[in-house]
C-alpha cells in the first residue's frame, strides 16, 4: 500500500508539474457581472483546472471572458458562476445540443452567504457556442446570463522551428508530448476574426515554500511573434509529505509553456496553451 501511495503521489506530482496553472501575472478581471433588482451579485468567468502539490484539484481564474476548449478533448477550462446568495439556484440552462455540459460542483459558503457553481463542457465540433442560464432566488430572478464557449481554433497556424504546434493529444504542443529541441523560432498566425494580443512564455523555477520544501513556480515573460524561444533547462522538483516522511520528486523534464492570448471581434478574450516538454535529466546519460 505504501508503494502504491508513493507511485500515485509521483504521478500526481508529475501531472502538477506539467499542467500547473500560474498564480502570478494573470490579471483576473474579465468576469461578467450583473445584479438583481434586490442587489444580489452574479459573476461568471472562465477558470482553469489544475492539480495542487498534494494532488488535489484547484481552480484559477484565467482572466478570460471566453471559455476556450479543444474539440474532442477533456477540457481543463470550466465555467464558474458565483452568486452572493447561498440559496440561489441555476435555472433555464440553454445551449446547442452538440455542446455537452455538466454542472460538476456546488460550493456553499454560509459565512460569506455565497454559492459557487461550476460547469464542464465537451464537444467534437469546431465552433463558437453561447451558454445561457438564469439565476433564481426566493424573491428575484436574474435572466439572460450568457457566456461564450469557444471550441473554434483562434489560431490558424502556430509553429515552433519547422514543426506545427497543436493542443491535440500526440502532437507537439499537447500536454504530455516530449521534444528534443533546444530552441526554435515561434510563429503564430490567427484565424479570421481573432486578434493576437500577446504571446507569453512560461518557465518553471524551483523555489522553497514556507515549510522549506521545493515547489516549481511558473514565471512568464512576453515574447515577440516570429522570434526564437529557448526552452527551459530547469527540471521541476517537488517535495511533499508522505507518512511523516518528506519525499522529493525530480522530473526528467523541463516544461516551457507557450500562451497565446487573443481577442475575438466581439471583444471577448481568451487564451490557448502549448506545452514543450524537454528531457533534461536521466540516470543513464
Amino acid at each position: 500500500m505504501k508503494l502504491l501511495k508513493g507511485t500515485l503521489a509521483a504521478v500526481l506530482a508529475a501531472t502538477f508539474i506539467v499542467s500547473g496553472i500560474p498564480a502570478t501575472s494573470i490579471k483576473a478581471d474579465a468576469s461578467v457581472t450583473t445584479y438583481s433588482s434586490s442587489g444580489v451579485k452574479v459573476e461568471y468567468y472562465e477558470v482553469a483546472q489544475s492539480l495542487t502539490k498534494k494532488g488535489g484539484i484547484a481552480y484559477k481564474d484565467t482572466g478570460n471572458n471566453y471559455v476556450t476548449i479543444t474539440p474532442g478533448l477533456y477540457a481543463k477550462n470550466v465555467l464558474e458562476v458565483k452568486i452572493s446568495d447561498s440559496d440561489a439556484k441555476i435555472r433555464n440552462v440553454s445551449c446547442k445540443r452538440d455542446l455537452r455540459y455538466k454542472k460538476t460542483s456546488k460550493i456553499v459558503d454560509e459565512k460569506e452567504d455565497t454559492v459557487t457553481y461550476r460547469f464542464s463542457f465537451y464537444t467534437t465540433k469546431e465552433k463558437r457556442y453561447t451558454f445561457k442560464f438564469s439565476v433564481r432566488g426566493s424573491n428575484y430572478e436574474v435572466k439572460n446570463c450568457q457566456i461564450k464557449i469557444n471550441s473554434a481554433s483562434p489560431v490558424k497556424k502556430a509553429t515552433f522551428g519547422n514543426s506545427v504546434l497543436s493542443t491535440k493529444a500526440g502532437m507537439l504542443g499537447s500536454l504530455n508530448y516530449v521534444t528534443d529541441a533546444k530552441k526554435g523560432k515561434l510563429k503564430v498566425e490567427m484565424n479570421k476574426g481573432y486578434t493576437l494580443n500577446s504571446i507569453m512564455v512560461g518557465k518553471y523555477r524551483n523555489e522553497k515554500d514556507a515549510s522549506g520544501n521545493n515547489q516549481p513556480v511558473l514565471y512568464w515573460t512576453q515574447h515577440k511573434n516570429g522570434k526564437k524561444v529557448t526552452l527551459s533547462e530547469e527540471m521541476q522538483v517537488t517535495d511533499y509529505e508522505d507518512s511523516n516522511t518528506t519525499v522529493t520528486e525530480s522530473s526528467m523534464y523541463a516544461t516551457t509553456v507557450i500562451r497565446v492570448n487573443y481577442t475575438y471581434k466581439d471583444g471577448k478574450t481568451g487564451s490557448i496553451d502549448y506545452y514543450l516538454n524537454k528531457i533534461v535529466d536521466t540516470d543513464n546519460d
